[in-house]
């Protein structure tokens, strides 16, 4: 029903695009997704950097050869020549892979209740699965990727030390990923050390090949619009931030270059610590549900848990890399129901604030429809750290029962 779901919204959108396009346009502005010429624009962009990189050019710095724009993806992709195709073929590549997305939806666990089942159609069709896939980001590919690598998890030895090293290549190619090899702690001791250890060794000479471009490219990721189309930890402080700016007068280019002072810094390891200790608080809660749960869908929620988390903590993350919040909700709908209907309502979160920036601003005006803005801004950011801290809970629970683990089988249980 998902994939089902998702194929005929494909089919509403694209029909938008070809012979409506003014309503294909307020459509992705109502969700908040930027205009832009075309589709598939981040597919491209990958395949036009790497054909940049073939001539020699410098593509770490703005240059003609992208149009002014800076490559700021990982080095590894810059030296895989074939992806030019992606530059050359990008219409096709592009619904390729939508469709792929689509029907993978399928390969999820099936949903146990009439509403799990609504909430993960709504999930599949929300604003953050239509960003992603309308711009091809490359974040539907690692979705891809994961999906099939937890899938081999539940394999034999061979299977397993495959999905390892897909986590790790995931990782090489965007970072974020990397965090899912703690999913190794699932393994007994002898498995542990099999596959940690390569594990270590691949990604030592990743770090001596490309360290100095991985720098660089981190350098390079900018921070997003904290009261826009982003989620993270930084977006409340940088949101204060803008608004002290704002207060005394800032120039739009000073807004947008502004740092953390000592303050905001506090600001935020203050929020992180409040979060850490909710998490804390509700493993408890989580232990026997998640123990509960069908091996694959449990794998799929602690993915789903690790990768929102991690991105969460790290960085801000455009609203797009909420599509791995479709990993989690068939695990989180049967633990905490309430907490799956907030992941499925902030994947569409966009929808909410525009909508209220333009009723707000039909029935009172501008400023009232900024003010209306603001304030479902402020519960967008209390439901992402509430939802944030409940994920966090289930790893920490998953910790504990892996730890309870690792003592009965250093005892000789088992």
């Amino acid at each position: 029903m998902p994939s089902m779901a998702g194929g005929a919204v494909l089919a509403v959108v694209a029909g938008l695009y070809v012979l409506a396009p003014g309503i294909y346009g307020a459509l992705l502005h109502l969700i908040d997704i930027p205009p832009a010429r075309g589709l598939f624009n981040d597919l491209a962009a990958i395949g036009q950097a790497a054909a940049c990189a073939q001539r020699g050019v410098n593509v770490w710095v703005p240059n003609a050869c992208m149009g002014g724009g800076v490559y700021s993806y990982a080095p590894l992709l810059l030296h895989w020549p074939w992806l030019v195709v992606l530059y050359t073929q990008t219409a096709m590549l592009g619904l390729g892979l939508v469709l792929v997305f689509l029907a993978a939806q399928a390969a999820l666990p099936a949903s146990q209740s009439r509403g799990e089942l609504v909430a993960r159609v709504l999930g599949t069709v929300s604003g953050a699965v239509i960003f992603a896939l309308q711009r091809a980001n490359l974040d539907a590919l690692l979705f891809l990727g994961v999906l099939l690598a937890v899938g081999l998890l539940g394999g034999r030895g061979a299977a397993r030390l495959v999905a390892y090293g897909l986590f790790g290549l995931l990782g090489a190619l965007k970072y974020y990923p990397a965090v899912l090899l703690a999913l190794v702690a699932r393994e007994r001791a002898r498995w542990l050390a099999l596959a940690a250890g390569p594990a270590a060794l691949l990604g030592g000479v990743f770090l001596w090949r490309f360290g100095a471009r991985l720098a660089r490219a981190l350098t390079l990721v900018p921070h997003g619009p904290p009261l826009g189309n982003c989620f993270g930890a930084l977006d409340v402080p940088l949101a204060v931030g803008v608004w002290q700016g704002l207060a005394r007068g800032a120039s739009r280019a000073e807004i947008t270059a502004f740092q953390l002072t000592p303050a905001l810094h506090g600001l935020f390891w203050g929020l992180v610590a409040l979060l850490v200790w909710r998490g804390w608080r509700g493993r408890a809660a989580c232990r026997a549900g998640l123990t509960e749960l069908a091996p694959f869908t449990q794998r799929l929620l602690l993915a789903g848990a690790m990768l929102i988390v991690a991105c969460f903590l790290l960085a801000q993350n455009i609203d797009y890399r909420g599509i791995f919040l479709l990993l989690a909700l068939p695990g989180l709908y049967q633990l905490r129901p309430r907490a799956a209907w907030v992941a499925v309502g902030l994947m569409s979160e966009g929808l909410f604030r525009i909508g209220a920036l333009e009723v707000g601003g039909l029935v009172g005006g501008a400023g009232a429809g900024m003010a209306a803005y603001i304030v479902v801004w402020m519960v967008r950011e209390a439901l992402w750290w509430g939802l944030v801290a409940r994920l966090l809970a289930v790893l920490l629970a998953w910790a504990e029962l892996t730890l309870a683990r690792w003592r009965c089988e250093m005892a000789g249980g088992s």
